[in-house]
């Protein structure tokens, strides 16, 4: 205030005011730089802080919308694939000549010593023990138990599991043996027989269970040096056991495949 004070007064130009103004002058501008700079820095802070908060927010938003983006693809690409999944069963239900029930799988058998599935359909739908369930890519099981809402269904690969098969490239036949884990065998091969690794293992359609020319799997291993006077043909089902969804039940005991 004594500042601005003799600012005034040296309005009437006293030679005593002004010096004693030059004086206060030169004391307080130091003061008064800092003070200045000291408000810069903090204008320039808080503007910096006010920004970052903006950028953090900005962030968030951008990072909320990618999430809901990421989602959003996620939701497609799995409508797209049970869309894939369901032509796939519509074009082997055009194949096939008999009636079929669409069913999901809904659990897997967690003992040891088995292998099924439950499926989410039952008496009430028409499913009925020993009936065929098959995929688009070949032979999943049969049908063991069935309840009014939900029915079991024995792979292929479970060791209890046994149908008439044969090789589609030379006809020759066998029964093709549930080994457990995600293997089968062609069981009582004669090894004069000719069998290749490679060759395509279907159903032979007797025995009432599995339509005549669905494939079981493509033998993956042959081994004649055995004893005895069969050889070991191992069989790696088509079907992807531990990843099929969806499947067909085929209502009836008396199967064949249109032309």
């Amino acid at each position: 205030m004594a500042v601005f004070a003799l600012l005034s007064l040296s309005l009437q130009r006293s030679p005593v005011v002004r010096r004693l103004e030059g004086l206060l002058l030169s004391l307080t501008a130091p003061g008064l730089q800092v003070l200045h700079a000291g408000g810069d820095a903090v204008k320039r802070v808080w503007r910096g802080y006010v920004w970052l908060v903006g950028v953090q927010r900005e962030n968030e938003l951008l990072k909320k919308r990618l999430a809901e983006a990421e989602q959003m693809e996620a939701r497609y690409q799995e409508a797209l694939k049970a869309l894939q999944r369901l032509e796939a069963l519509l074009d082997l239900k055009r194949q096939l000549a008999l009636p079929v029930i669409g069913a999901r799988i809904i659990a897997y058998d967690p003992s040891l010593w088995s292998r099924a599935v439950i499926i989410d359909q039952g008496r009430s739908a028409g499913v009925e023990p020993g009936q065929a369930v098959v995929a688009p890519a070949g032979i999943v099981g049969r049908v063991v138990e069935a309840y009014p809402r939900h029915a079991k269904v024995m792979l292929i690969v479970d060791r209890l599991s046994g149908a008439d098969a044969l090789i589609q490239r030379t006809r020759i036949r066998g029964i093709l043996q549930g080994r457990g884990a995600n293997r089968s065998a062609l069981e009582y091969v004669p090894k004069s027989a000719d069998v290749q690794v490679g060759d395509v293992v279907i159903s032979s359609g007797l025995g009432g269970v599995y339509p005549a020319g669905l494939v079981f799997g493509k033998v993956s291993a042959v081994n004649k040096r055995g004893a005895g006077v069969f050889q070991e043909v191992e069989v790696t089902p088509a079907v992807d056991l531990s990843t099929v969804e969806e499947v067909l039940v085929v209502k009836s005991a008396k199967l064949a495949l249109t032309p």
